[in-house]
């Protein structure tokens, strides 16, 4: 919907910033819940595939001590143990699993099962200020009421799985990757992760699948502030580099935009890319066919609206997958979210969330552009809150009209829908519901400003849509359910002499049946249908046509989109 101009240029990008790979496994499970051995086995055993590793047991397994101790304070102890300075770093969680999802919270002395609903454990994280992440996003699973957005704890679900999996092969699932823009568009900001969620002997080493953190030092303080601020990317791939930043921004960052901006990527491995793509909120902005181990670019673009993410997706020649955290180009804290466009004939129905995601109070002033109508407010936004606002404009123009949202003067959302302006009824109740001819009439009627409702019952009051389309029943129709009975043919005339226009359509596979014959007779009494070569036509004292219209009755022989549009437009005269 939105444009991005873009200018791009090959350069050579230098890492910076004092950062450094370090390669991780941040979901996994002991024996101190549904996995195999003990969180000292696992740790040991990571040491030798990854540089760092959380365990994370699911929490309903806490309610049982273990020789009397608290099983998440044995796992933080193991860790803290585990843990070398520079060469491996060990982590300790919960996993909350409840129906919508599950959930691991990371560092934390305390827990919460899932004994208590996701909006318990929403508040129960802020309470505890508590860093957070989305697992496996998918439906078996749960996706968390569609990312339902909670600005507040927005601030500690910092990071979200986009892959998962101890098996070998893909762990990152089309699934998982399109509800990760999902999240991103409903508001979160997460950071992209891949875990491998071991409940075998097999932590860090059953695949490949590696969430990549960008920290100067392997420390606790510094991983941990590299996961808060989301400087991550997943990988299948165990060693392959990506960087990615704005300006002097590195990935997870959230950049308050000038007018343009640059975009750096690299990504360099032993093994060739195959392709990168660009994405952002509007879509893919571009993509490049690398083939090569290594690869750099430098992007600069005009930033669309007040508020913008963009990450980078790459595929390896072997069909390894990675992904990166988003980097958010905004102009205010205050933006819209999710808009939605319903419509109805000559109306709009608009619906937007709007968002303050700082941590203070502010006011803010609303313009809303509907076509050429204005309206503008001023409403007050408490810190890290969300509205929702519902507005509905009649009386509009028929066609393609621009909608736009204003913030504090400064762009927040601009697109375009189809207004229609007449409503018109299709029959599909005389078995006469030809799936090719009613594909037409849907895809025509956009273009000429007409919406479609469906007739699936005999006809038992006049009609209030002006338009009726009447189809010949098909010839595999059966005789008692094909036929207009008298009330209906009453009703029909009732509605041409009320000004309403009605349509009767033949098309290939139609059959002429004699009720439809009788209400012809009695619209106008010259008119009858013919049988030649196949086709129906209408014929008039002696003349078949292809098209014809009687005062407001029309009829059209339908064998392409064309002869639907111009049928419509006849009608629309």
């Amino acid at each position: 919907m939105r444009k991005l101009f873009l200018t791009v240029l090959l350069v050579t990008v230098t890492l910076g910033f004092g950062y450094r790979f370090y390669f991780a496994n941040l979901h996994a499970h002991t024996s101190y819940s549904d996995g195999t051995g003990t969180p000292e086995e696992a740790f040991k055993h990571a040491k030798s595939y990854v540089q760092i590793q959380a365990i994370t047991d699911h929490a309903e397994y806490f309610s049982q001590k273990l020789n009397g101790k608290d099983k998440l304070s044995l796992i933080k102890q193991s860790a803290l143990t585990a843990s070398e300075d520079d060469r491996f770093l060990a982590l300790w969680g919960f996993e909350w699993t409840g129906g919508v999802g599950h959930i691991n919270v990371y560092c934390t002395d305390e827990w919460i099962d899932r004994t208590y609903n996701l909006n318990e454990l929403y508040g129960w994280i802020i309470k505890n200020k508590a860093l957070a992440q989305f697992n496996h996003p998918i439906a078996t699973f749960g996706t968390f009421y569609d990312f339902d957005y909670d600005p507040k704890v927005d601030e500690y679900i910092n990071l979200i799985e986009v892959g998962n999996g101890s098996w070998r092969g893909r762990t990152m699932s089309d699934e998982m990757l399109s509800n990760y823009i999902l999240a991103l568009k409903k508001g979160w900001h997460l950071g992209a992760t891949a875990g491998q969620d071991n409940h075998k002997g097999n932590w860090g080493s059953s695949n490949d699948t590696r969430t990549v953190i960008l920290t100067d030092k392997l420390t606790f303080e510094s991983v941990l502030e590299a996961l808060w601020n989301r400087r991550t990317y997943a990988s299948e791939d165990k060693d392959a580099k990506l960087w990615f930043s704005c300006d002097s921004f590195p990935m997870g960052s959230i950049v308050m935009a000038r007018e343009r901006c640059k975009l750096a990527i690299r990504c360099e491995d032993d093994e060739p890319f195959e392709k990168l793509y660009l994405i952002s909120e509007s879509g893919t902005v571009t993509e490049w066919t690398v083939q090569k181990p290594y690869f750099e670019v430098e992007i600069e673009l005009v930033t669309p609206d007040i508020n913008e993410w963009y990450f980078v997706f790459a595929v390896q020649k072997d069909g390894d997958r990675i992904v990166s955290s988003p980097i958010w180009l905004r102009k205010l804290d205050i933006y819209p979210l999710n808009v939605r466009i319903t419509n109805q004939p000559k109306t709009l129905n608009l619906s937007f969330d709007l968002v303050n995601i700082s941590n203070e109070a502010t006011e803010a002033e609303i313009k809303i552009t509907v076509a050429n109508k204005c309206e503008t407010f001023t409403t007050k936004m408490e810190p890290r809150s969300k509205l929702t606002f519902n507005k509905t404009y009649s009386d509009l123009t028929s066609g393609l009209i621009d909608v736009r949202i204003d913030i504090n003067g400064l762009l927040g959302w601009r697109g375009t829908t189809q207004i229609v302006g007449e409503t018109m009824l299709l029959d599909v109740s005389h078995d006469n519901d030809e799936p090719k001819i009613n594909k037409w009439l849907s895809e025509v009627s956009k273009t000429v400003g007409i919406h479609i409702e469906l007739n699936n019952r005999y006809f038992k009051k006049v009609p209030a849509q002006k338009i009726v389309i009447l189809p010949l029943p098909k010839k595999t129709s059966f005789a008692e359910s094909r036929r207009l009975n008298d009330l209906e043919i009453e009703i029909l005339k009732q509605h041409l002499s009320l000004d309403g226009k009605i349509a009767m359509i033949a098309f290939d596979g139609c059959l002429i049946e004699e009720s439809f014959s009788r209400f012809l007779k009695e619209v106008d009494d010259r008119l009858n249908l013919v049988e030649a070569n196949g086709s129906v036509f209408i014929g008039v004292d002696g003349r078949l046509f292809k098209q014809y219209r009687s005062n407001r009755f029309f009829f059209a022989r339908i064998d392409s989109p064309e002869d639907v549009k111009f049928l419509l437009e006849e009608m629309l005269r």
